[in-house]
């Protein structure tokens, strides 16, 4: 089962969507390698501006009034300070292609939300990314260079021809699409529709062992 996970880790409810997830994972709901991480920057890093205040960064991307914003945070305890984001996306890519993606947004998000660390901070986020097992001169190479930049940004464009508009947002199998925060039984209410159409459009003996596997 393919679970794509678009993303910023600016996103208080990416950091939500992302500890249910952990936790399908710990109940072997899901694996490690079930989940397919898409970056997605809610603001373009060559606009972003860390002058206002996270709670102002959250109510005008979501478009929400600043009231609801600031209950929301304080309900789930989130007290974070806004920084620039781009090199963790950076980073999250080659944590991709070195077989570590759940690792390192893990950390990451346990690093922002729990720790509350500063990670546009090259040196934080070396020690977060080598601290996982990145291998050291490539994660110099991504905090130095334009490595993995253009991947960021061509995440995103692909995000928005599939109609994502919006954080965090699953895609299940590249078929069913969850928009918004989901719960456990709403993701595995998905994944069943998705087993049962892929049971429903089989045809002959090997559908039948599918099924059974099933």
């Amino acid at each position: 089962m393919k679970v794509e996970f678009y993303l910023d880790y600016l996103c208080p409810k990416c950091y939500i969507q992302h500890k249910v997830l952990e936790d399908m994972v710990a109940e072997k709901k899901l694996t490690e390698t079930d989940i397919v991480y898409r970056s997605y920057e809610m603001v373009d890093h060559e606009q972003f501006d860390c002058s206002i205040s996270f709670t102002d960064f959250i109510a005008t991307y979501k478009h929400l009034p600043q009231e609801e914003v600031i209950a929301f945070l304080h309900e789930q305890q989130i007290d974070i300070t806004l920084f620039p984001i781009h090199n963790v996306h950076k980073m999250a890519h080659l944590a991709k292609k070195e077989g570590q993606s759940f690792l390192f947004n893990k950390a990451v998000f346990r690093a922002i939300y729990e720790e509350h660390r500063d990670l546009s901070d090259s040196d934080e986020l070396y020690l977060l990314a080598t601290h996982i097992g990145l291998p050291a001169q490539k994660v110099e190479q991504v905090l130095t260079t334009d490595m993995f930049s253009n991947a960021v940004i061509s995440n995103k464009e692909n995000a928005q021809l599939k109609g994502v508009a919006d954080l965090p947002f699953l895609r299940i199998n590249e078929h069913v699409k969850l928009n918004g925060l989901s719960d456990e039984n709403e993701i595995i209410a998905a994944m069943n529709r998705e087993r049962l159409a892929d049971n429903e459009h089989c045809e002959g003996e090997h559908c039948e062992r599918h099924r059974k596997a099933s």
